[in-house]
């Protein structure tokens, strides 16, 4: 018999939230195949079984439990099976849960279009996969799959959501059968607040309802930072690395930071502590939600070896296998929205840190030399700080 735990992802996890069981009590697993699925710190896990065997749950999909937690048990054979069932009660699936269930185990009666399934066959998909089209409301039966054997994946469901997203688009600008009369308003889509949107609804709201926000904006010439760059990439063309700008600007912000030690800063209840470590998170988006990996130590990396982890992390969070470690003691964070054209914004502390920057795009614009107009490249900075621990004219020096 195996007990089947909460596994310890990274040492900042401390508990995770049981999404899923793929499996009910009675079913027999194979070694490495996917048995249920966590989430914690807004990011997602399939956890595979340790063994072949037949699986008994006992713990409630959508609790969560701390880790080390018994979830439930893996029996050798059926004979141990029959003993673990006595000692243990069966989990009461909820009832999405039960309906997942039983649409897994029913057989098909017709051939779909898409080639997924087939006559006394399941759909093929990977718990993850599941997992979204439930969240997103995607029917299974009508997503073909690029996955072996036309398993459905991640990319299937992306792929799927994204192109829904632009048929929606087409649709808002298509005549439409609306009472012109009509003063009242209807609901168009109920998205609910659950799982990662939970988490950044309730981070978000905590940030802004007990700090002190401000935010300085300001414009730098941005000629030397690009032409950085690209002496930069020249030199490490037979590396076949390219250097991104968030690398130089990890770099940047962690040499600012130890010339400004007291803006890579929290508050614990009544002191203010100022980290001796520099570990700067950078904003990335997964899956319509927001993450913030950690670059850790970068006063004492190469740019060459930020931007290289910084990679790292972008993979990781392109195929959803963040560790919570990853995300975890960050001192500062840089969020960049220069890819959408952005110039200023106000971006929101992320607790317990003290401050973020966040990064416009560069653009040329007219700009004054030697008492002439030349076009120059300028970047837009904002630096959001807590008021309560930092004062304006640090926070304005460090911005310059």
């Amino acid at each position: 018999m195996i007990e089947l735990k909460i596994p310890k992802l990274g040492l900042t996890m401390e508990s995770a939230k049981l999404l899923s069981w793929q499996f009910k009590s009675g079913d027999e697993v194979k070694k490495e195949e996917t048995i249920f699925v966590i989430e914690t710190d807004k990011v997602t896990f399939e956890i595979s079984s340790p063994a072949d065997g037949i699986i008994h749950p006992i713990a409630q999909a959508g609790e969560t439990y701390v880790v080390d937690h018994t979830v439930g048990y893996l029996a050798e054979n059926r004979e141990e099976y029959e003993g673990i069932i006595k000692d243990y009660p069966a989990v009461i699936l909820p009832l999405e849960e039960t309906v997942e269930m039983q649409e897994k185990e029913k057989t098909i009666e017709a051939v779909s279009p898409t080639g997924n399934i087939t006559p006394d066959k399941r759909v093929k998909a990977s718990p993850l996969a599941r997992a979204m089209a439930s969240s997103h409301s995607l029917n299974l039966t009508e997503i073909k799959g690029t996955g072996p054997g036309g398993r459905i994946i991640r990319e299937d469901i992306l792929r799927t959501i994204k192109e829904k997203e632009a048929i929606g688009k087409k649709e808002q600008f298509l005549p439409k059968a609306v009472d012109k009369d009509f003063l009242g308003k209807e609901t168009l889509e109920t998205i609910p607040i659950t799982g990662i949107r939970r988490v950044i609804y309730d981070n978000m709201y905590m940030s802004l309802s007990k700090t002190a926000q401000l935010t300085l904006h300001t414009e730098a010439r941005g000629e030397a930072f690009v032409d950085f760059r690209d002496r930069l990439n020249k030199r490490s063309v037979k590396e076949e690395i390219k250097l991104s700008y968030n690398a130089i600007l990890v770099k940047i912000v962690a040499t600012a930071l130890r010339l400004h030690p007291k803006i890579n800063a929290s508050v614990r209840e009544n002191e203010i502590r100022v980290w001796q470590q520099i570990h700067i998170g950078v904003a990335m988006e997964s899956e319509n939600a927001l993450v913030v990996p950690v670059i850790r130590n970068p006063d004492l990396k190469s740019i060459s070896e930020i931007s290289q982890e910084l990679n790292e992390l972008i993979i990781k969070t392109r195929e959803n296998k963040l560790l919570p470690d990853d995300l975890a003691n960050g001192t500062f964070t840089i969020s960049n929205l220069g890819f959408a054209d952005i110039d200023y914004f106000t971006p929101i502390l992320r607790p317990p840190e003290s401050a973020i920057l966040g990064v416009g795009r560069i653009i040329r614009k007219p700009g004054i030399k030697n008492n002439h107009v030349i076009p120059e490249a300028r970047i837009g900075l904002s630096l959001t700080f807590d008021h309560r621990i930092i004062d304006g004219a640090p926070g304005a020096r460090f911005l310059k």
